[in-house]
């Protein structure tokens, strides 16, 4: 094993990361901030398809969505924990070698 290296591409990962915590945060503002402004606009409206519209977008409004950013949350964190031990680590080694660190 001699003059093998192991390489960690920490940017890569803490860019994956970047990515998943904006996309988190895009959909939390979908299925909050896009659902009540809309339900907002319609209140003055008195139609049946208004009626039906305001009935679809609280029927958006379900454990599905809030499940589904629980699990991405955990992803993140867990993810998060990850990269910060192998950074760390990283950063011990180099040091205790007097290497370069990645």
């Amino acid at each position: 094993m001699e003059g093998q290296q192991i390489k960690l591409d920490l940017v890569s990962i803490e860019n994956t990361l970047q990515q998943l915590r904006t996309s988190i945060d895009d959909l939390k503002n979908y299925t909050t901030t896009f659902r009540s402004s809309t339900s907002d606009r319609l209140e003055g409206f008195n139609s049946d398809f208004i009626s039906k519209v305001d009935a679809l977008l609280h029927s958006m409004d379900d454990d599905v969505n809030q499940e589904l950013i629980n699990e991405m949350e955990t992803i993140y964190q867990e993810g998060k924990a990850i990269f910060d031990t192998m950074k760390l680590l990283d950063e011990e080694v180099a040091e205790a070698i007097g290497g370069k660190q990645l």
